[in-house]
């Protein structure tokens, strides 16, 4: 499930006022600490993005095409046959033969065939020029495609730096908010005691809550930072992060 390590996660990371927390998810920790996510994600992006399929098909268009015009000069040739009686004036002019094999052979039946070429003129001279042109067309092709390689994997990075960021953070407030609620707890004890003044009183109450503030925008920007994670490189995040050895 997309939510199984969040939800993992918080229930860690719940904010009891007296019990002590676990610490964070193991599994996540190992993960992030070694970056082994971050070449899976970036393989999981360019197979999912739309924008690398895009890239991919435009230059097996370009191949393609490539390939259908270098083929294309042989819709130029042509094969002719032609089939005949009587005098086959080749052979009778043929200096080659005898005097007696013309007379004799100059009625019969004969066949000729013949291959021919017919090209444009302007083709046959730039012939050079379009290929150049036509392997350049495959050349952009493929710079488009590693182009898109290129920034889904600075997207990937931005996004797992974030992540990072936010899970580093999400913990130190919630070690923040121990020891403010700690603190909390101690200053009421010692304001009924009559130990403290309500102004001291006071500020550690605002204190306490700051940290709780704290930690909850961490927290759901620890959320944000998971899903679009998931969402930009389609896979599991969760499963990824269960597959870590």
């Amino acid at each position: 499930m997309a939510f199984s390590i969040i939800t993992l996660l918080l229930v860690l990371l719940a904010v009891p006022t007296q019990a002590q927390s676990p610490s964070v998810d193991s599994l996540l920790s190992k993960a992030l600490a070694s970056d082994v996510l971050l070449p899976m994600l970036m393989d999981s992006a360019i197979k999912y993005s739309a924008e690398a399929k895009m890239s991919r098909s435009n230059e097996n268009l370009a191949l393609a095409n490539f390939d259908i015009k270098r083929k294309a000069v042989y819709n130029a040739l042509s094969l002719h046959t032609s089939y005949g009686y009587g005098t086959n004036y080749a052979a009778v002019n043929n200096q080659s033969s005898t005097v007696a094999n013309n007379l004799t052979t100059a009625q019969s039946i004969y066949y000729n065939v013949g291959v021919g070429l017919q090209l444009p003129i302007t083709q046959i001279i730039n012939r050079k020029s379009i290929r150049k042109a036509e392997q350049s067309i495959v050349e952009i092709a493929v710079a488009g495609k590693d182009k898109t390689v290129l920034q889904i994997r600075q997207e990937v990075i931005k996004l797992y730096q974030d992540f990072k960021l936010i899970q580093k953070l999400m913990t130190v407030s919630y070690k923040n908010l121990q020891s403010a609620s700690i603190n909390n707890t101690l200053a009421e004890k010692n304001f009924l005691n009559g130990q403290i003044t309500v102004e001291q009183a006071t500020i550690v109450q605002v204190n306490y809550n700051n940290a709780i503030i704290a930690y909850e925008t961490y927290k759901n920007s620890f959320q944000s930072s998971y899903l679009q994670l998931e969402v930009y490189t389609g896979t599991s995040l969760s499963s990824l992060i269960m597959s870590v050895k």
